[in-house]
């Protein structure tokens, strides 16, 4: 059974990017609109699907991960981790959709939710995650997300 760490400090930051209130794409510029078509085409053909082979065309060629699970902090470090798992057949919407995406200047947030079982009781209850990117010059040049896996 895997077991997640989360990662609090990143809970600030979405705060700080959303203003501390609920955001949604009908008040996104035409600029951070294009921001988060780019950050969930990147993060369904990339990471959901797996053709890390398609990482330059979505990430800076000085791209910074923050998650510490991927290892070195550069895009290399991350096509290398993304590279354990065989690609997958890209279809045109990913495999489970955020429960919210929105944009914000150069950032952009995805926000997941994930169902789980207490493993002592059996008690069924949802928790979130994020993933949050910052965009510069049309590519990903940074990550962060909340949570990583311990062994």
């Amino acid at each position: 059974m895997k077991r997640w760490k989360f990662l609090l400090p990143g809970c600030a930051l979405v705060f700080a990017i959303a203003g501390g209130g609920a955001l949604t794409a009908q008040g996104n510029s035409a600029q951070e609109t294009k921001n988060q078509q780019l950050a969930m085409n990147w993060y369904r053909e990339v990471i959901a699907y797996g053709h890390v082979d398609l990482a330059p065309k979505y990430m800076a060629d000085d791209y910074v991960e923050h998650d510490p699970t991927v290892g070195g902090g550069d895009r290399a470090a991350f096509v290398k981790f993304h590279s354990k798992m065989p690609a997958k057949p890209i279809q045109p919407n990913l495999p489970k959709q955020p429960v919210k995406a929105f944009a914000k200047g150069d950032y952009v947030v995805m926000v997941w939710d994930h169902d789980d079982k207490d493993p002592q009781s059996g008690t069924p209850y949802t928790y979130f995650t994020y993933d949050v990117v910052r965009v510069k010059n049309g590519k990903i040049q940074e990550h962060w997300d909340n949570m990583r896996i311990v062994p």
